[in-house]
């Protein structure tokens, strides 16, 4: 289960909640102010149903009201309530890709009462932005409140990642895993980090101009070397092409195939991923002519891409950063896109239903849909808007904390819009 399901999965979990609203309407026994704590409590217990129910507004309105009648004893329990509700609502907009409203929902929530899954919030939403001395001080904050709360834990690890803390993130990682032993995804991580710690560390490492890498012994030297030309090449044209280019060694391992999917426990349809370090598999060729190595090459331009439009936007939807992702790859033809597009009309899916992370589909086909239809509809905003605006839409996005409005922003139109559009073309492309 991925980090974002797991948090929205708490939307359900209200039971510390509803057995507070059970105690209060026991233990308020005050003779004066009896009916006027059973309609707080009602309240509360009204606010809990509608959270569960994902009812954010209707929830904070009911909390809202049970806070201005509730005694003075029961004023912190009931700005609990108030402050989790806003929290549940900060996440709905982070799933949204609504970032600055979140943001917003997230500090009104503290500034009700210092949540934990507020601060939670705040960390997660820092750590989409890659701003990861924010995301740590809020993820700290949120361990100030409730220190078993396993998303907090696994995000640390994933923050320790990043930093090239990998021992550090396997100890974190892990005690999230025993917090919650049904997290599938914590167990993937741990398994994958410590075999590639075993793994990586014996590879020599190699210095470029602009990229650091550590390359597998078993992959020909001719392949390695061709490889590090075209990182030098990419390096320059998506660079220009997206208006960005790191400022520090990107850092690259290069597996031979095999050892790959080994080490890294990978799906068999990847290809290659970036998560902070850009990893390939290289095929076991002797000839860089060979179709399977001039797809690789292909590969590299498009996790290099990835890399940069985290750089320029860390809240980019997955499906806009896959499609730009393989637009740059350059190695697609239009009328073949459009075709299987066609074809294909009962398996479309509306770009705000996109599975949120590509990492959790375990069906092949539909991880290829998704890459085709996110290919499909930034070809459509490229070819009709020009190239350019794609930088500058990934610009507003991290500008506005909101994709929806980073659409109107730089096409002049609402996604819902352009996306009617686009099926449009696809069915008649002349047109």
């Amino acid at each position: 289960m991925s980090l974002l399901m797991v948090i929205l999965a708490e939307r359900g979990r209200l039971s510390f909640l509803q057995a507070a609203f059970v105690a209060g309407c026991i233990v308020c026994l005050f003779t004066g102010e009896r009916g006027f704590a059973a309609d707080h409590e009602q309240l509360r217990q009204e606010g809990a149903r509608h959270y569960s129910a994902g009812r954010y507004f209707q929830a904070i309105e009911a909390f809202e009201k049970a806070l201005a009648g509730a005694p003075e004893e029961a004023r912190e329990s009931v700005k609990g309530d108030l402050a989790h509700a806003l929290a549940g609502l900060g996440f709905e907009y982070l799933s949204e890709s609504e970032g600055r409203m979140a943001e917003e929902t997230f500090r009104k929530a503290i500034g009700v009462s210092e949540d934990y899954y507020a601060n939670f919030g705040l960390g997660y939403l820092f750590f989409t932005r890659r701003e990861d001395g924010e995301a740590r001080t809020y993820l700290l904050s949120s361990l100030g409140s409730r220190r078993d709360y396993a998303p907090t834990h696994k995000l640390l690890g994933l923050l320790d990642y990043r930093k090239g803390l990998t021992k550090e993130a396997i100890d974190r990682l892990s005690l999230s895993l025993r917090l919650d032993p049904a997290d599938d995804e914590s167990a993937f991580l741990v398994k994958r980090l410590k075999s590639e710690l075993g793994v990586v560390s014996k590879f020599p490492s190699v210095g470029l101009k602009h990229f650091k890498l550590r390359v597998d012994p078993k992959i020909p030297g001719k392949l390695a070397t061709r490889l590090q030309v075209e990182l030098e090449r990419v390096y320059t044209e998506l660079g220009k092409a997206l208006g960005v280019w790191p400022s520090v060694k990107v850092p690259v391992v290069l597996y031979s195939q095999g050892r790959f999917y080994e080490a890294t426990g990978s799906q068999h349809w990847v290809g290659g991923f970036y998560d902070g370090q850009i990893k390939l598999p290289v095929p076991t060729v002797s000839d860089e002519k060979d179709p399977a190595f001039r797809k690789l090459l292909e590969v590299v331009r498009h996790e290099y891409a990835h890399l940069l439009v985290l750089k320029i936007s860390a809240e980019c939807p997955m499906w806009l950063n896959e499609g730009i992702a393989q637009y740059f790859e350059a190695s697609y033809k239009r009328d073949a896109v459009y075709g299987r597009l066609k074809e294909s009309r009962e398996a479309r899916i509306p770009l705000k239903k996109m599975p949120a992370r590509l990492g959790n589909i375990d069906d092949v086909e539909l991880a290829r849909w998704v890459y085709l239809q996110g290919l499909g509809f930034v070809e459509f905003l490229a070819e009709k808007y020009r190239p350019f605006r794609l930088r500058l839409l990934l610009r507003a996005i991290a500008e506005e904390h909101s994709a929806a409005e980073a659409f109107e922003r730089v096409y002049g139109r609402s996604t819902e819009d352009l996306e009617k559009e686009w099926w449009a073309r696809v069915e008649k492309p002349g047109k």
